[in-house]
């Protein structure tokens, strides 16, 4: 019995990778500085939400509805910054073993198979669970006010924790696996924003009973974390089926899966990781010895024995920094990849829109806001490959000791920096220009109905100017902002985990400006049009934004249209300048920061 204990004991609490990576990460300051942030973020949100909905009211029920309003936003926002951070604290969970050329010293140690693994996960998770507990005292606060209860808290909890294990055993297996390296982060992202979105979009269409017109929880809800955690924290407008007859006749475990979709949630995600976790404990040295290269690999090369790869020529441009950039990226690697699928689903999706559309089976109203969701998916997907892209275009080349052959080559600051950014960007135009086809699609479909020019059409026709130019400067202000972080911060995963987290607070604060702004009259356009996301909202849907802002006063809407098109174009120029701005002071202190950084 001693022996089973002992070795129960080395795969989680004294696991040696989980003991050294909890005692290195205590020391470090910015998973303090992370930890801070959060909390501040949540006691923030329960501060600004308790004064907003609890001013004026006395009455205990009051003060419980307030509570339920709290709970409900708080929970949303630790789960959203879950599913921001748990990709990169997990995604380099061997990955990064294998990078730093330590993967190789880890296998050869008499450590098994399952203390690798599960001590890369639990040493992953733990970043996960300390911000988890760090939340414990804020949610505590809502149980003194009454309308929540314990059980909501722990489920809220048990949602966060387990997308936390899934994304992390999810990483395990792709490494192991050899599907992916320091790439993972970017595919976590990718798909992350497609799957989140997407069934939301999903949900939001099919969860409405269209006889009753009644909402209620659907079969994706059990497989989403937002959707489960929605019918926890809003039973009563998101709740279970009320119709018997929609469940009655189902097997025991899908209707217990109808009837508890958040507990569904919970034990799916956590069978989910166990069958992705005991494999790869099982071929972890099985896998390493056979191929260093990778499973896809390996199989081509039993497949193909005697293929020979020819590499045909290219053309440099006059920068190859740039031509590395956006030539090298584009190619058959994961981004190159994932950028035309991302392409080609968009304007799929456009199209299924519009062929729905014709069959008047929705209305130009419903038109607009799947145009809305579709293009603010898209987008999302396009800031965050552009982030990851950029905030790793000058940390992998110092990681791979390429960057010093760089330096002393007649490369200046202005030549290699100008070239990283006119290469990102080029790299990531066609991800402007799938939304761009997309209303130029619905455009061109006004104009052969006849409804171009009059308030049924779905968008204004000079969207397809205002969008472009719109999306392409906050793409490249996207890019500087990766780069910047990426001269500044020496690795990686840091640099990536700092772009993200730094651009999902500014496009939060834009939008939550952006859209109190529109409450104001005639200059509620200007200000949104600053704000990434509320833009796009305000450009795709002109008409009620318009109608918004200047309250249905000003009867022909030609005036809100100028407006919106002078403050978009002011918005693009500002944004230029700033990206000017930054790439100024980037060629300014590059040799500083580069000789700082290796003292």
């Amino acid at each position: 019995m001693s022996s089973i204990a002992n070795s129960l004991l080395k795969l989680a609490p004294a696991n040696p990778i989980l003991l050294r990576v909890v005692t290195a990460g205590g020391r470090r300051l910015r998973h303090a500085f992370t930890r801070w942030i959060y909390l501040a973020l949540l006691i923030g949100v329960l501060l600004i939400t308790l004064v907003t909905t609890s001013s004026g009211k006395t009455s205990l029920s009051d003060l419980a509805r307030a509570a339920t309003q709290v709970f409900s936003y708080i929970s949303y926002v630790q789960l959203g910054m879950i599913c921001l951070l748990a990709p990169v604290f997990t995604a380099g969970a061997i990955t990064q073993e294998r990078d730093s050329r330590t993967y190789s010293i880890l296998l050869a140690t008499p450590l098994t198979n399952a203390q690798i693994v599960l001590g890369s996960l639990f040493s992953r998770l733990y970043y996960v669970i300390a911000l988890l507990l760090s939340g414990v005292p804020v949610f505590a606060i809502t149980l003194f006010y009454g309308g929540v209860t314990a059980q909501n808290i722990v489920l809220s909890f048990a949602i966060a924790l387990t997308t936390g294990m899934f994304t992390g055993s999810l990483a395990i297996a792709i490494a192991v696996f050899r599907l992916g390296s320091s790439k993972t982060v970017f595919w976590f992202y990718v798909f992350n924003a497609v799957y989140l979105v997407g069934l939301w979009m999903v949900d939001a269409r099919i969860h409405t009973d269209p006889t009753t017109g009644i909402a209620h929880t659907t079969w994706l809800t059990g497989i989403h974390p937002f959707l489960a955690l929605q019918s926890v924290v809003n039973p009563t407008s998101y709740g279970v089926p009320s119709d018997p007859s929609v469940v009655a006749g189902l097997p025991g475990i899908f209707r217990w899966y109808r009837l508890q979709p958040a507990h569904a949630y919970v034990a799916i995600m956590f069978t989910g990781s166990l069958l992705m976790v005991v494999p790869s404990a099982i071929v972890l040295r099985r896998i390493a010895q056979r191929t260093e290269a990778g499973l896809f690999e390996y199989l081509r090369g039993l497949l193909l024995p005697n293929r020979q790869t020819r590499r045909k020529v290219r053309n440099v441009w006059s920068n190859p920094v740039a031509w590395r950039e956006a030539a090298t990226r584009a190619g058959a690697s994961a981004r190159g990849i994932t950028r035309w699928a991302t392409i080609t689903i968009g304007l799929a999706g456009a199209a299924v829109i519009l062929v729905y559309y014709h069959r008047h089976a929705l209305t130009v109203e419903e038109v607009r806001q799947w145009l809305v969701g579709l293009v603010l998916l898209q987008f999302s997907v396009a800031l965050l490959v552009a982030t990851n892209t950029a905030a790793g275009a000058v940390t992998r080349e110092r990681e791979s000791q390429t960057l010093d052959l760089l330096l002393v080559t007649p490369v200046t600051s202005h030549y290699y920096i100008w070239g990283k950014l006119r290469g990102l960007v080029s790299f990531m135009l066609p991800f402007a220009i799938v939304p761009t086809l997309t209303i130029i699609l619905v455009v061109l479909y006004d104009g052969f109905t006849g409804a171009l020019w009059t308030d049924n059409a779905v968008v204004y026709p000079e969207v397809a100017i205002e969008l472009p130019l719109f999306l392409t400067t906050l793409i490249a202000w996207a890019c500087m902002l990766g780069l910047q972080l990426s001269l500044r911060w020496s690795r990686t995963i840091v640099a990536v985990m700092g772009s993200v987290a730094v651009l999902a607070g500014i496009c939060s604060v834009l939008g939550v400006c952006g859209m109190a702004a529109l409450h104001i009259p005639w200059v509620g356009i200007i200000f949104a049009a600053f704000s990434p996301f509320t833009g796009i909202c305000t450009l795709l849907d002109g008409l009620y934004y318009a109608d918004k802002t200047f309250g249905g006063a000003s009867g022909d809407p030609t005036i809100a249209r100028v407006i919106m098109a002078i403050s978009f174009l002011s918005s693009s120029a500002v944004y230029c300048m700033l990206v000017w701005f930054m790439y100024r002071s980037m060629v300014k202190n590059f040799d500083m920061i580069i000789r700082r950084q290796h003292r």
